[in-house]
C-alpha cells in the first residue's frame, strides 16, 4: 500500500488534528509514554515558539489508505547554524508505525526538505534547543518516560531508522539513583567543604515561588554562560529564557532548585522535579482542572524525582561546584523520603556528569541516540 505524505498546510486544520491526534493513537494503552499538552502542541503548529522568530520549520503527516500512519516536524534551527556554523536540518515529534514504508516515506520528504534548503545533514530527533529531550530511546524500554523531558518510542524505531541510512551522532544517558545507595563517600564530602571554605561558595535556600521567579532569568543567563563549550548550544533570546523560566515556575518547587553562588555571583544551578509521569499519562494530553487537581496530588505525594538541568560556570566545575550540588540535592530528597532520582539527558561527551554519576551509585537505566544523515 503506498505511502502519502501531506505538510501541515492550516494550523487548524485536518492535517493539524491528525498530527495531533497520531500519537496517542499510536501508544493507545501505554503505561509509558507520556504525552505532551495539546494546548502546547497547538502553540507549536501555529508557530507561536519563540523559536520560530529565528528559525523555520514545517509539519507532515503520512497517510496510507487515508489513515494517518507517522508524523513528522522539519526545523531549519538557522540562529544555531550561523552561531556553530554549520548547515543542518533536524526532525522532531517523529512517530511511525511498524513499517518501513511508511518510515522510509517521512525520511524521503524530509531529506527533499532538506536539499531545498542547502542544507547539508539531518539530524534528530532534536528539538528547539538543547534543552529540550531529544534522541531515540535505544535501552529502557520498561520504564516511563521522564515526564516530557526525554521521550518514549517503541523498540523497533532504532532498526527502521537505521535502515534508512541513519548512524548513531551522539547517545544521552539517564541513570537511576536509589535514594538508599544515594550518598557520597567521606573522602568526597571533606572535599567538597574544603572546596566551598576556600572558594566561599554559598548554596542558599529558595524558599518561594517568588524568590524562585525572580531568580529565574539568573539562571537562564547562566545558562548561556555555562553551557558555551557544547556542540548543541546556541545563546537563548530573551524571549526563550523567559519561556524556560515560565515553565520552570509552573513545575518546580523551590527547595528542589539548588543554586551555587560564589560571594554574590551566581556560579551554577541545579534543578530538580517530582516526577509526575503518571499524573501525565492519565490526563492524556487535556489541560483542565481535573488535569491540574491530579498533577498537583501527583507532586504532593511522589516519592520519584528527575534531575535534569546542571549548568556551572566552567571555571568552577573542577573546583568542587558539582559536588556541592548534588551533596544539596540529595539531603533534600533524603528529607522528603524520596525512594529514587533519575539524572535525566547526560551526554556520553560530558565527562565530569558521568563521573559524578558513576560516583553517586548511578545504574544507567535509559539510553537516548540522536542521528544523522549526511546529504553532500
Amino acid at each position: 500500500m503506498s505511502v502519502t505524505v501531506h505538510r501541515v498546510s492550516d494550523p487548524n486544520g485536518k492535517e493539524a488534528l491528525e498530527f495531533l491526534r497520531f500519537p496517542f493513537e499510536l501508544y493507545e494503552g501505554s503505561q509509558y509514554y507520556v504525552p505532551r499538552f495539546k494546548r502546547e502542541m497547538k502553540r507549536i503548529l501555529n508557530r507561536r515558539h519563540p523559536f520560530f522568530e529565528h528559525s523555520r520549520g514545517d509539519f507532515f503527516i503520512a497517510r496510507q489508505e487515508d489513515k494517518p500512519v507517522g508524523r513528522i516536524a522539519l526545523l531549519e534551527p538557522a540562529k544555531y547554524n550561523s552561531y556553530q556554523k554549520k548547515r543542518d536540518a533536524r526532525f522532531y515529534f517523529f512517530e511511525a508505525v511498524e513499517d518501513l514504508s511508511v518510515f522510509s516515506a517521512l525520511f524521503d520528504t524530509a531529506e527533499a526538505w532538506t536539499r531545498e534548503r542547502s542544507l547539508n545533514r539531518l539530524i534528530g530527533p532534536q528539538g528547539f534547543s538543547a534543552f529540550t529531550g531529544a534522541g531515540i530511546l535505544i535501552e529502557g524500554f520498561e520504564k516511563p518516560a521522564s515526564m516530557t523531558m526525554m521521550n518514549y518510542n517503541f523498540p523497533y524505531y532504532k532498526e527502521l531508522i537505521e535502515r534508512n541510512g541513519f548512524f548513531k551522532y551522539k547517545d544521552f544517558y539517564s541513570s537511576e539513583l536509589i535514594t538508599a545507595d544515594f550518598e557520597m563517600n567521606d573522602k568526597i564530602r571533606r572535599a567538597a567543604e574544603i572546596s566551598r571554605q576556600r572558594n566561599k561558595f554559598t548554596l542558599p535556600d529558595i524558599k518561594t515561588k517568588k524568590e524562585l521567579k525572580s531568580l529565574g532569568k539568573e539562571i537562564g543567563n547562566l545558562y548561556n554562560d555555562s553551557w558555551q563549550d557544547h556542540e548543541e548550544f546556541c545563546p537563548h533570546t530573551d524571549r526563550e529564557l523567559e519561556e524556560m523560566i515560565q515553565d520552570l515556575y509552573t513545575v518546580a518547587e523551590p527547595e528542589l532548585i539548588k543554586v551555587l553562588r560564589k560571594e554574590e555571583k551566581l556560579a551554577g544551578f541545579a534543578l530538580t522535579f517530582p516526577d509526575l509521569s503518571k499524573a501525565l499519562i492519565r490526563g492524556k494530553g487535556r489541560l483542565n482542572p481535573f488535569t491540574l487537581l491530579a498533577l498537583f496530588k501527583e507532586k504532593k505525594r511522589a516519592n520519584r524525582y528527575l534531575i535534569n538541568g546542571l549548568g556551572v560556570l566552567p571555571e568552577y566545575r573542577q573546583q568542587g561546584g558539582i559536588a556541592l550540588l548534588f551533596l544539596a540535592i540529595e539531603e533534600t530528597l533524603r528529607q522528603r523520603g524520596a525512594k529514587s532520582a533519575e539524572m535525566v539527558q547526560i551526554a556520553e561527551t560530558t565527562d565530569l556528569m558521568l563521573g559524578a554519576m558513576e560516583k553517586l551509585g548511578g545504574k544507567i537505566c535509559k539510553v537516548h541516540r540522536i542521528y544523522q544523515k549526511k546529504l553532500e
